[in-house]
């Protein structure tokens, strides 16, 4: 990751700052995008050895992900990697008692969004010489469904593994390379409102969901997330790949 460009959407806290600390690690240039902006990340960054730039972006409207895109490509010149984390802390109720609102917003946040950064991504990295490669946050329950995710978020996360299968087959023959990580359980700060529990039942109930009986460490998904934009992983591309343990093993 040395002198890499990579633009990190979520990437305030959980799974997305844990990529973008391992990075800033490894010496790259991090552009973080979120909702809400956080100085403090990049200080954090910065004192871990990478560059970091801050932007204020909700992907869920194009306008702005255009400018995201525009602003890493103004700071740097370039965009090599991308890893599209940013979500929502919208609970969702039972799919009888769903509403408009909260449908949009979930799907939004995870489907559109992702599709919308894909979209001006690719955009960027076509022009570069050098191999690129994006990876998509997707979710163990965008490969089954759960008696622990909403309706919303698991038809959003089953969208992100066909987008992410769909434009690597449409991009193959590019310099950009496009999978997905499917983390299990694992907690965050989101992970509580969306699964409707309180923070001190949240540990006990996401490792009973795997088979270690272990959460699935953010460290680890960063790993995997940095090996698949590196060149060692050259001839994986469309893959929807599970961090979980052994959970979809159960399938």
């Amino acid at each position: 990751m040395q002198d890499k460009i990579i633009l990190i959407t979520g990437g305030t806290s959980g799974i997305g700052l844990a990529v973008a600390q391992r990075c800033a690690i490894e010496g790259a240039a991090v552009v973080i995008a979120a909702r809400n902006k956080r100085e403090s990340v990049v200080e954090e960054l910065t004192a871990l050895g990478g560059v970091a730039l801050m932007l204020e972006v909700d992907v869920a409207h194009e306008t702005g992900v255009q400018s995201m895109i525009e602003a890493t490509l103004e700071r740097f010149g370039r965009l090599d990697y991308a890893f599209n984390s940013a979500g929502t802390f919208a609970p969702e109720p039972d799919a009888h008692e769903h509403d408009s609102a909260t449908w949009r917003e979930t799907m939004s946040v995870y489907l559109d969004g992702t599709y919308y950064c894909m979209k001006h991504q690719l955009r960027a990295m076509l022009d570069c010489a050098a191999p690129c490669a994006i990876v998509n946050n997707a979710s163990t329950v965008g490969l089954r469904g759960s008696l622990s995710a909403g309706a919303g978020y698991t038809a959003a996360k089953h969208g992100v593994i066909g987008l992410t299968r769909q434009i690597a087959v449409e991009y193959a023959k590019t310099n950009v390379r496009i999978n997905a990580v499917c983390p299990g359980p694992t907690q965050t700060p989101a992970t509580a409102p969306l699964l409707k529990l309180p923070e001190s039942e949240l540990s006990g109930y996401l490792a009973s969901l795997n088979p270690t009986a272990a959460l699935v460490p953010t460290e680890e998904i960063a790993e995997t997330v940095m090996f698949l934009c590196s060149d060692r992983a050259r001839m994986i591309n469309g893959q929807a790949l599970g961090l979980d343990g052994g959970q979809l093993a159960q399938l």
